[in-house]
């Protein structure tokens, strides 16, 4: 960090923390419980990417590995999280500098890509300028509760074993493609923060097997089902029901993946190793045959000509074409119909 105005880095220690800290304080509405708990379990030197001026921090973000599940493979993404700029250093393009910093080492690295969750609509417009494309969205149903029973046996999951608990969360969430997976530590996380909320985790058992779970928290003056997995409809209606009993009220918001009707835009995906993924996809299409040229402009690597055919990736010179993709249309034609998903996210 020769130059202390214009470069990516880091500090030693304690003091950059803090100063971090401060940083995300100012530009976000969090509790200082919810930013305190934030950063001591997600916070890593290695992973927090800044701008420095005058030794302080004024733009950064943090960098946090998931694994996605992509038809029969596991890939890992990284997830760029807590995403900011001082406001008085705002519209000088730190930002953008940070995020190509940031792709450039994730490329290097060997990273296929990464995604985020615009904390306001108007910035996944800013993010669509730095390459990053739309692909996880969500919907929202309310729930009346009112008529439903209980007709299992329901605890919290303090009393749960935990093991086993993330054992059928861990099943279910793999069953489902293009899902960003939670490790056991981070499900661990997630779950104590639900409890710092005043939220509350129920399972479900039945002939002595866990037969369903639910994520409930508060939002506004509702009550959000994060995630919900139940064996059958009578299963899933007594977690609610309870979730309901406890939270003392009927009216329960449920998000779920996309169906039919409305849906909701949350995360974004930039591709940031475009010959990794489009063998991924390759092998998982056997039937593709096509041939696209990616156009990266930051990444130099990803320009060339990707011929896929007989469930193999053959990349070739680039060729310019006015037909070439940028790595957002190449994320577009990835994910196309596959309703990527992603729940759970501390900072949602």
């Amino acid at each position: 960090m020769n130059n202390d105005s214009q470069n990516t880095g880091s500090t030693k220690g304690h003091k950059l923390k803090e100063l971090s800290i401060a940083l995300y304080k100012l530009c976000f509405d969090d509790s200082d419980r919810f930013v305190n708990f934030y950063f001591d379990k997600r916070y890593t030197e290695k992973n927090h990417f800044t701008i420095l001026k005058n030794s302080n921090p004024v733009a950064a973000l943090q960098v946090i590995m998931y694994m996605m599940t992509f038809f029969d493979a596991k890939i890992s993404f990284a997830y760029l999280s807590a995403i900011c700029t001082h406001p008085d250093f705002r519209r000088q393009g730190l930002m953008t500098e940070l995020l190509e910093k940031t792709h450039k080492q994730l490329f290097a690295d060997g990273i296929c890509a990464a995604f985020l969750i615009p904390a306001k609509p108007f910035l996944f417009d800013v993010y669509r300028r730095n390459d990053y494309e739309t692909v996880f969205y969500r919907t929202k149903k309310q729930i009346n509760t009112c008529n439903f029973g209980i007709n299992c046996k329901i605890y919290e999951y303090p009393e749960a074993d935990k093991s086993k608990v993330f054992e059928y969360f861990d099943s279910k969430m793999n069953g489902r493609n293009c899902c960003i997976q939670h490790s056991f530590r981070d499900f661990e996380t997630i779950c104590e923060d639900i409890y710092n909320s005043s939220g509350v985790i129920l399972i479900a058992e039945y002939e002595n097997r866990i037969a369903g779970i639910s994520f409930a928290s508060p939002i506004s003056d509702s009550i959000a089902i994060s995630e919900h997995f139940a064996e059958t409809r009578e299963i899933s209606e007594s977690l609610l029901k309870t979730v309901s009993e406890k939270t003392k009220t009927d009216n329960l918001i449920c998000v779920d993946i996309p169906q039919n009707g409305h849906c909701e835009a949350i995360g974004m995906i930039r591709i940031i190793c475009a010959e990794k993924m489009l063998r991924l996809y390759a092998a998982t299409h056997r039937n593709c045959e096509k041939t696209i040229c990616i156009k990266d402009s930051l990444i130099a690597e990803n320009n060339g000509c990707y011929v896929i055919s007989n469930a193999g990736c053959t990349k070739l010179p680039f060729e310019n074409s006015h037909n070439s993709w940028n790595v957002a249309q190449l994320a577009q034609f990835i994910f196309d119909r596959q309703m990527p998903y992603l729940s759970l996210m501390l900072n949602e």
